[in-house]
């Protein structure tokens, strides 16, 4: 799910005495068309508050962070390009799409907004408008509207978020069962030889004597009886760590990010209890012991992973779907009119007379 921003904070009315902002706004015309999306026309006084309203959730935590000057500095500029200005913009701007897309299609899910959505809305429209100075209201080119609006957008994106997101999660689990993805678990303990860095910033390669007494070491862990009968504190007495990993069918190969190929092969090959030789892996060696042929947990653990993926991957097609299909089309001119060249302040409400306000 995507960043609310702090939506929830507004409707309880927490976030208006605390936005107490000075200074003055962009010059925009607010009744200008801002974008289009079917026969829907949207003020681009309304998506600069909305601009505006998020930019000040950026400023009050990235700033201390990263500098005044972090929406438009070189440092923060992306391979094409783009500030974070620039970027920010665009994820505004597909929230906007996405909100409007969601509007045409809450009877899919059967989502609605009530009289009593409506009436909470308006009366946390009102308190922000009201605890706000004038020109906290300028700043943020803020109207009972454009707050009205956005909760009423916001309230709406969230519902139809968890709305396609359960509905994709249903399918998930439809689709999905615990047998297909049953699990083996080993416990390993691991020997890397591969190069390192040392101290001055020199890259060191182990000679071949070390390796080979890594190897040695490794080898007379594998061979101790004191391995099957208690893994864990022989590893201790070596100075290894021991780690547990668990796999099935569709374990990644080594190259696409998966556990070592000489490894799996390996464990697909033992019973539980069982220690393994020395498994040579790509600058390693590696010990381990087989804890389970059908470890019950792990495969729970599997099954839960791939309802979330595949979940999210449904979301997403539904999402994406809307998107390709969508008439959004916007202004530029009048967009690009919209900057975030004042900085929002906020100060922590402790005194009397705590303010924030626009640099």
């Amino acid at each position: 799910m995507k960043f609310r921003k702090l939506t929830a904070a507004l409707l309880a009315g927490a976030m208006a005495s605390s936005l107490a902002l000075s200074g003055c706004g962009d010059k925009i015309d607010q009744s200008a068309v801002g974008a289009t999306i079917g026969d829907q026309e949207i003020s681009i006084g309304y998506m600069n508050f909305v601009a505006h309203y998020t930019q000040l959730t950026y400023d009050s935590i990235f700033v201390s962070y990263y500098g005044e000057d972090y929406w438009t500095s070189d440092s923060y500029t992306d391979d094409d390009g783009a500030t974070m200005e620039d970027t920010v913009k665009s994820y505004i701007l597909e929230e906007i799409e996405l909100a409007y897309l969601f509007e045409a299609h809450m009877e899919d899910y059967g989502v609605e907004i009530t009289d009593e959505d409506m009436e909470a809305i308006e009366t946390a429209a009102e308190e922000f408008m009201s605890e706000n100075s004038d020109k906290a209201i300028k700043a943020m080119g803020a109207t009972q509207e454009y707050v009205e609006t956005y909760l009423y957008y916001e309230t709406l994106t969230t519902r139809m978020d968890d709305a396609i997101y359960d509905d994709a999660e249903a399918q998930a689990t439809e689709q999905l069962s615990i047998e297909d993805h049953s699990r083996r678990t080993f416990s390993y303990i691991a020997v890397d030889y591969s190069d390192y860095t040392d101290d001055d910033g020199e890259t060191v390669s182990y000679t071949d004597e070390e390796i080979a007494a890594f190897q040695e070491s490794a080898a007379a862990f594998a061979a101790s009886a004191q391995a099957g009968e208690d893994f864990d504190t022989l590893a201790d007495t070596y100075g290894y760590t021991v780690s547990t990993y668990f796999y099935g069918e569709d374990e990644d190969s080594e190259e696409d990010g998966g556990f070592s190929d000489a490894v799996i092969a390996a464990a697909d090959a033992m019973t539980a209890g069982q220690i393994s030789d020395v498994i040579e892996g790509t600058d390693c060696y590696y010990v381990i012991r087989l804890d389970s042929e059908d470890d019950a947990d792990a495969a729970q653990t599997a099954l839960e992973t791939a309802i979330s993926e595949l979940a999210s991957d449904l979301y997403s097609e539904v999402t994406e779907g809307y998107q390709e299909d969508s008439d959004f089309e916007v202004d530029e001119t009048q967009w690009a009119k919209v900057k975030f060249s004042k900085l929002f302040t906020i100060d922590d409400g402790e005194d009397e007379d705590s303010s924030a306000s626009v640099e």
